[in-house]
Parts: structure tokens; sequence; C-alpha cells
């Protein structure tokens, strides 16, 4: 029972949306275009990069107002239910992962020429998380990625997951799914692309403490 609902749907998010504004600004200080900029697909790396950066940020804001709104008013099923929420989490999502290969290509070789240690280093991110979307779509499943225990009182009796990757964290896809950017980073030798794998991991543990912790205490109160 959420007594103060307003209360609830601001609670963190200062610190949240602080944090990813103060992050971003520190990201677009480290990486200067002026003195030229790849293109890739017609695209330029400067663009490509401010693409990316801007995903993460959209991501985060949509489900924090997804969630907080549909726990504390249930705004998402009395306007576009689920299901509509779902395929735009989605759509996010691989948008984000879009942006980060296509800057991966644009901005290839800008730090290092990226040989067969790299590529190597590189898997140690890649088969993780191959094994993770594995994980997700047998023992897991996409709706409960989205946060459908937000939605669906049900599901806070049923069990965490206990197999495949998560056998080893609760958390595999923040530790090992969106890690996969520093996959790219070494396999491209991208300095933008590093950046923006750091911003995408540092902020997706914001959200982590500042949103989802704290809906798990409601959502799972009495369980």
């Amino acid at each position: 029972m959420i007594e103060n609902k307003l209360n609830f749907f601001f609670k963190y998010q200062i610190w949240h949306i602080i944090g990813l504004i103060v992050l971003f600004y520190v990201s677009l200080q480290i990486i200067n275009f002026k003195n030229g900029s790849n293109f890739f697909l017609g695209i330029s790396s400067e663009d490509w990069f401010l693409f990316a950066m801007i995903s993460p940020f959209l991501h985060q804001i949509y489900t924090w107002l997804s969630w907080r709104s549909e726990l504390c008013w249930k705004t998402i099923s009395n306007t576009i239910g689920f299901r509509t929420y779902s395929i735009i989490f989605y759509i996010l999502l691989v948008i984000r992962m879009l942006f980060g290969i296509g800057l991966a290509f644009a901005d290839y070789g800008t730090w290092f020429n990226p040989g067969w240690i790299e590529w190597t280093i590189s898997l140690l991110f890649f088969v993780p998380f191959i094994y993770t979307m594995y994980s997700v779509k047998k023992y897991f499943g996409f709706d409960r990625a989205t946060g459908i225990d937000h939605f669906d009182s049900n599901y806070k009796n049923i069990p965490f997951v206990k197999k495949g990757i998560f056998v080893w964290t609760p958390n595999a896809m923040y530790i090992f799914g969106l890690a996969v950017f520093f996959g790219f980073a070494f396999s491209s030798g991208s300095k933008a692309m590093f950046v923006y794998a750091a911003y995408t991991y540092i902020t997706i543990w914001l959200h982590y403490f500042c949103t989802e912790k704290e809906d798990f205490k409601i959502i799972y109160e009495n369980s």
C-alpha cells in the first residue's frame, strides 16, 4: 500500500535525473569531434554519439514514468495497456543497440586499431550477453524483463528465477546484458564507444537504485 503516491512517484528521481544529466554532460566533454568526424550510413560519428547518448536517457525516463505511474494510479493499464507499453519499451531498447552499433562503425579506430587481442577481449562481453539473452528467453521471459510485475500483482507470488545465468546473479541483465557495449568498444577501438558504454553501464545502475529497487519494496512488500 502506497501512503503518499505523489511522493513515491518522485522518490529518488531528482537524483536519477540529475545523475543522468551530469554524466551526459561529462561524457560530452570527454569526446572531442572538432578535429574531424567519420561517417557511417551518411551520418557523422558525432551525430551517432549524440543519438546513442540520448537513447538511454529517454529509455530510463520512459521506464520510470511508466512503472511509477502504474504502481500509483494504474495509468498504463487504464490507457495504452501493458502490451503497448512493452512494445515501446523494446523499441527504445533496440534503438539503443542500433545507435551503439552505428557509433562503433562510425568511430572505428579513433582510440586504437583493434587486433586479435582486442577482439578476444570483446568475446568476454559478447558471450555472457548471448547467454543472458538465452536465459531471459528460456527461464525469465521477455514480459518479466520489461517489468510486468509492476502491472500484474500475481507476479509477486512467483519466485525469482535461479536458472541459467540467473544462478550467478539475479541482476544478470544489468551486469552482463548492457555490458555488451564494452564488447563493441573493444572490437572497434572507438573512444566514443567506450564513453557510451560507460555511460550506459553506470546509468542503468542509477536506474536500479533510484527506481527499480524502491519499486520492489512496494511490489514484494508482503512476499
